[in-house]
């Protein structure tokens, strides 16, 4: 079973996704409704991990998609398009879950909760005439979304409601479930460790990088689900949110958040590690220059932290670079696959643990496999410039000495990186 990290996105789709994407539109135009729908799940399909089916008989097309632990099913006839998921089910009815769902339903553009005997749903319905691909595309991305992160927020808040329906999620390997496990509680034990020895007020941003950095490391590397997933988000949420709280106040709502999350029972940990597909990324698409950025907002912190002996800081922020940029955005390929890299590079040992063969970084020797490093470089920039045929990574700019210095000389790389397709 391959190990993945980071969270699915469908942005930046190939040149043969866009192509049925344009048919769609043109069929829909000429009002070939049923063949406009076919190709519409030929473009909305990952072919690497078959998140969407569907099947033509008789004019009329059956269809499902995954999205995270929820099955998404719908049909299409001559006259409508329906689609729904149930998210829950309850035994007795209660005021508090039924007022939540109609102020959830305030907030939806193409989609509703619904109640049907013992279920709560979420559905969508549209006639065909008026069911374009770009329509549908919002629909479904809208009704997978919220009904992948409602069933468990939902559950969890009230307890007339009970769990139905999680064919997407797919057990991972005891075995791995204990290594992310492992790592996920040594990573929150040693930053709460490192940042009681910093002043509160004096190091706040340096408090920030490492519990920044932490959230998103867990998120992409150990690549939690359901509620754990969701107390990551709100940490992140709460420290971005414009509420004029000063640093300080920040980092310690932070710090109370991953002391929670430490002393969050083993096996609730361990039943949030599973493995889904998904049809819809959370993260909005983002090009390179998002990438360039972060770099930018960031880069100028690192020189205080090094001229100062804090190099662990400044290898912090190289990380949360990365890690920011992939929790926040729908990335380039290249973008991702680079920054999946420097994680490799960066946490070695844990990879290790997981399985993986390729050895970059020599942990005990602080040694760089310099070689390795180069031709996995080469080996993204060449599988990337079949879509972005100007993308070149001169691999002679790195710098191998120290993991600062290679960090500093690798991301500089990555910020110039041209994206252009013309």
């Amino acid at each position: 079973m391959t190990i993945t990290f980071g969270r699915f996105t469908d942005a930046f789709k190939l040149k043969a996704k866009i192509d049925f994407w344009n048919r769609a539109e043109k069929l829909f135009e000429e009002k070939k409704y049923t063949d406009s729908f076919d190709t519409f799940f030929n473009y909305l399909k990952d072919d690497t991990i078959n998140n969407v089916s569907w099947k033509k008989e008789n004019g009329n097309i059956s269809f499902e998609l995954q999205q995270g632990s929820k099955t998404i099913r719908g049909t299409i006839d001559e006259n409508r398009i329906t689609a729904e998921t149930r998210i829950a089910h309850f035994e007795n009815l209660s005021v508090s879950f039924m007022r939540r769902l109609m102020e959830m339903n305030y907030s939806l553009y193409y989609t509703r909760f619904a109640m049907k005997d013992d279920g709560i749903f979420i559905k969508f319905n549209s006639g065909v005439h008026d069911g374009s691909p770009r329509k549908l595309y919002y629909s479904l991305k809208e009704l997978s979304l919220r009904a992948d992160k409602q069933d468990d927020l939902l559950v969890d808040e009230f307890s007339a409601l009970k769990p139905v329906d999680t064919t997407g999620e797919e057990e991972i390997p005891a075995e791995e479930k204990e290594i992310k496990y492992t790592y996920y509680k040594k990573w929150i034990e040693d930053v709460l460790k490192r940042i009681s020895g910093l002043k509160a007020d004096s190091f706040s941003g340096a408090v920030s990088y490492l519990l920044l950095d932490l959230l998103y490391k867990i998120d992409y590397l150990v690549v939690p689900e359901g509620s754990l997933e969701n107390e990551l988000e709100k940490i992140s949420w709460g420290y971005f949110t414009k509420d004029n709280k000063p640093f300080e106040e920040k980092n310690r709502t932070m710090k109370e958040a991953f002391e929670k999350l430490l002393a969050k029972p083993k096996e609730d940990v361990l039943k949030d590690l599973y493995r889904t597909k998904a049809t819809f990324g959370i993260a909005n698409p983002a090009p390179h220059q998002a990438v360039a950025d972060a770099i930018n907002s960031n880069i100028n912190n690192v020189k205080w932290y090094v001229d100062n002996n804090y190099e662990d800081v400044a290898w912090t922020i190289f990380e949360y670079i990365a890690g920011y940029a992939l929790f926040s955005y729908g990335l380039p390929k290249p973008d991702i696959n680079l920054f999946n890299l420097l994680y490799h590079i960066t946490q070695q040992d844990y990879f290790n643990a997981l399985g993986f063969k390729e050895k970059y970084y020599d942990t005990a020797a602080k040694k760089f496999e310099e070689q390795a490093v180069k031709d996995k470089i080469n080996e993204i920039i060449k599988e990337g410039t079949g879509q972005f045929p100007e993308l070149k990574f001169n691999t002679d700019n790195l710098k191998f000495d120290n993991m600062v210095s290679f960090l500093r000389s690798y991301i500089a790389e990555v910020q110039n990186l041209n994206f252009n397709i013309t």
